[in-house]
């Protein structure tokens, strides 16, 4: 049976399906509303959905938590950097870090968990620059993949092709030590 991979981002979902492949390990999409605590960490937030999503379920189940941090402003937008980029969008967070330092790094939490048991966290961080312009405004990627150009790169995140950015990632770090650690634990 595929493992339950619970997001509402079809981006994320075709990812992580990328980066588990080599692993031989399939993933479900389920497309479900969970309560996300955001006065807490990320790694409690995604430790909490995974345990809760886990037992609901009664199935095996990946649930991923991903933060943003401007350097400019310590912890922001941290674990909401979808409602502040629905809130500011590309114009408010353009004027937000004006004469600011433009450095940022994004890290994702992955939370594996099997009913009964404890969540395994695992997690990955990408450094990178915001821009001062919004690149390929009718791809359709995540919004700050417009925005954001890692380092080690000459162009923002939606100029490359998903086995480079699966290559480096956040999200590709957090879920290739998810697939490591599925495979050791199948073959104990």
């Amino acid at each position: 049976m595929p493992l339950a991979f619970i997001t509402t981002n079809k981006h994320k979902f075709a990812e992580v399906q990328d980066i588990l492949k080599p692993f031989g390990i399939e993933i479900e999409h389920l497309a479900l509303d969970y309560e996300e605590n955001h006065d807490a960490s990320m790694d409690h937030i995604a430790h909490a959905a995974a345990e809760k999503l886990s037992q609901e379920l009664q199935r095996p189940v990946i649930v991923e938590d991903t933060g943003l941090f401007f350097e400019a402003y310590p912890n922001f937008p941290g674990a909401l950097p979808k409602f502040v980029f629905n809130t500011l969008g590309y114009k408010g967070i353009m004027k937000l870090l004006a004469g600011e330092s433009r450095s940022a790094s994004f890290k994702t939490v992955t939370a594996f968990c099997r009913p009964g048991q404890p969540p395994e966290l695992f997690e990955g961080t990408m450094r990178g620059t915001i821009t001062e312009e919004v690149f390929d405004a009718d791809k359709d990627c995540m919004p700050y993949e417009r925005i954001f150009i890692p380092d080690g790169q000459n162009q923002p995140i939606s100029r490359l092709s998903m086995a480079e950015k699966n290559s480096f990632s956040h999200r590709a770090q957090a879920f290739r030590k998810l697939g490591e650690y599925i495979q050791n634990q199948n073959h104990e």
